[in-house]
């Protein structure tokens, strides 16, 4: 079990690098495609845009099918995907690179997240925040390796094919160990038509939706706001990403002991409460160094939210974790869509800093559908929800 944990963890830890590694270069990349704050805004829909296709048909998929392949098929293709936006030579090339992005990563996403959920359960203990730990890390990884090829003046194409290698060929070698189908149980279960699914998860996406819409406005804007609206540099635009990402694998590493502790629903106010209000601050005082800590808190706060709903949506009754994870991811990749969009359209008429409110406003809608986290019947594998 070990082994296997090791290797659900690396395979999350490599999401996180490759994802981030295109992400922490936006600037470069706009800038060598020629667009707008505008026009970047609705390219970085993209992403979005195929995640939204691919996760809904990846849930239908999964019952009765190996998630390990799945999970092979992301590593590959998403190592692939990253590469081209960097490649772009026009906005509408960049689109549609990043929309294979989309596709890959969250073909990755639910099947690396289903075989997490049945590692769990089978180990008896919370460990899915852990794993989202480790895709956080990945994202510091990633944009670490992004602010020092930044300062370096390494062109973007070069950086990003470099780390494609590296973190793709560390995902490869993880393969080997997951859950194969014989192994998970619930690759056995039946496909359960999308008219049949509980209100519950409807319910969970939208507050998944707007942590989603939070975290994709933070790691597709927290570059461009530092580095061009507070009048940073590109590098500490880099970092800015870089430090968020850590608040977001610092609060996983301790969030599963929270859970535990505490409970969904209280682990969910009070790390979304810090989420808003310390953003908040950071954009009122408005300093390049302060902004990018308001970055660390916004990711602290929002580290439990999504494998505390995708935890509770898995241990639905009667649905199989296929697709109660991409009902509620699908929802939530939703915000993804919406979150540079919104942040692009309302910085276009008055500025980035304003839009980042955004962030703010999102962070306070998930504390009020906090309750939502809170499972009606746990399966009997499953530990105990706490009381709250």
């Amino acid at each position: 079990m070990t082994r296997l944990r090791l290797a659900i963890t690396a395979i999350f830890f490599v999401n996180g690098a490759l994802f981030a590694s295109w992400a922490s270069r936006i600037p470069a990349i706009a800038d060598h495609v020629g667009v707008t704050t505008g026009q970047l805004g609705l390219a970085l829909l993209s992403p979005a845009v195929g995640a939204i296709l691919t996760m809904p048909l990846v849930g239908h998929l999964l019952p009765g099918r190996s998630s390990r392949a799945f999970v092979a098929f992301g590593v590959v293709g998403l190592s692939i995907a990253v590469l081209l936006p960097a490649l772009a030579p026009s906005l509408l090339t960049l689109a549609g690179a990043l929309v294979l992005v989309g596709v890959t990563n969250s073909a990755l996403d639910i099947a690396m997240n289903a075989q997490g959920v049945t590692i769990e359960r089978d180990m008896g203990r919370p460990i899915l925040s852990s794993l989202h730990a480790a895709f956080s890390f990945g994202g510091f990884a990633g944009a670490g390796l992004g602010a020092l090829a930044a300062a370096l003046a390494v062109a973007p194409e070069a950086h990003i094919a470099f780390a494609a290698v590296l973190f793709g060929g560390i995902g490869l070698v993880a393969l080997r160990p997951l859950l194969r189908i014989d192994e998970d149980p619930d690759a056995h279960a039946e496909r359960l038509p999308w008219h049949r699914l509980p209100p519950r998860l409807l319910l969970m996406g939208i507050a998944c939706f707007f942590c989603f819409l939070a975290e994709g406005g933070a790691q597709d804007w927290s570059a461009k706001l530092v580095d061009d609206e507070l009048d940073g540099s590109a590098a500490l635009g880099a970092v800015a990403y870089a430090v968020f990402a850590a608040g977001m694998g610092v609060g996983r590493l301790l969030a599963d002991r929270a859970w535990a502790r505490w409970g969904a629903v209280r682990l969910l106010r009070g790390s979304t409460a810090l989420a808003a209000v310390g953003f908040a601050i950071a954009l009122a005082i408005g300093t390049p160094v302060v902004a990018v800590a308001g970055f660390g808190a916004l990711g602290l706060g929002l580290s439990g939210v999504a494998p505390t709903l995708f935890r509770s949506a898995a241990d639905e009754p009667g649905v199989p974790t296929g697709p109660a994870l991409a009902a509620t991811s699908s929802l939530g990749y939703l915000g993804f869509l919406a979150g540079p969009a919104l942040i692009g359209g309302i910085a276009e008429a008055t500025s980035l800093r304003a839009a980042a409110l955004a962030l703010v406003a999102a962070a306070t809608l998930v504390f009020a559908l906090a309750g939502t986290a809170r499972p009606p019947a746990p399966r009997p594998t499953s530990q105990p929800e706490p009381t709250t």
